[in-house]
């Protein structure tokens, strides 16, 4: 009982940030917000409510055609119960395309880089996604759905309510 609770209290730090960081490599100089998200956490056979602190950068501007780079980072609002080992902690969030964009990025390779001991919240790093800079005109990236594997436990945490943007890029026309 005690290491469920444990893993859902890693799970939901670790979904918290992977939403936070999403960075964006293009022509422009970088942007980024970090957003607050509730999310519910299913693993196990039970589910934990969660916010998650999610930062995404994209870079400000890109030109139409050219590969935004995106980075996440995504941060736990629920401290651990237990100690979480190094790369403890696997995930990839799904990012939402808006704007004049569309369709979903999905941002892997999230991981804890660190040791995170008991009572801290578990922050993911490391993750990115690229997408192809749509028709000119703001597009907007938002965090969605959070994957994760704590521990050797699978982790699925959804939106509760409708996030906010974490990053927008101004496209111009090529």
């Amino acid at each position: 009982m005690m290491r469920r609770t444990a893993l859902r209290s890693t799970a939901c730090a670790v979904t918290a940030v992977a939403a936070a960081g999403v960075l964006a490599l293009g022509a422009g100089p970088a942007a980024a917000d970090t957003v607050s998200a509730a999310y519910s956490c299913a693993a196990g056979g039970d589910t934990l409510q969660t916010t998650e602190k999610i930062t995404i950068t994209a870079p400000a501007t890109a030109v139409q055609g050219e590969e935004i780079a995106l980075s996440v980072t995504v941060e736990d609002g629920t401290p651990g119960t237990e100690e979480v080992p190094a790369g403890g902690v696997r995930g990839e969030l799904d990012v939402a395309v808006g704007g004049t964009g569309s369709g979903t990025a999905v941002a892997g390779g999230l991981t804890n880089t660190a040791a995170v001991p008991a009572g801290e919240a578990v922050v993911l790093e490391g993750g990115t996604a690229t997408v192809t800079a749509p028709a000119p005109g703001d597009v907007t990236f938002t965090p969605s759905d959070l994957r994760l594997n704590m521990l050797g436990m699978d982790v699925l945490c959804t939106p509760d309510e409708t996030v906010a943007p974490a990053a927008t890029t101004r496209v111009t026309a090529s």
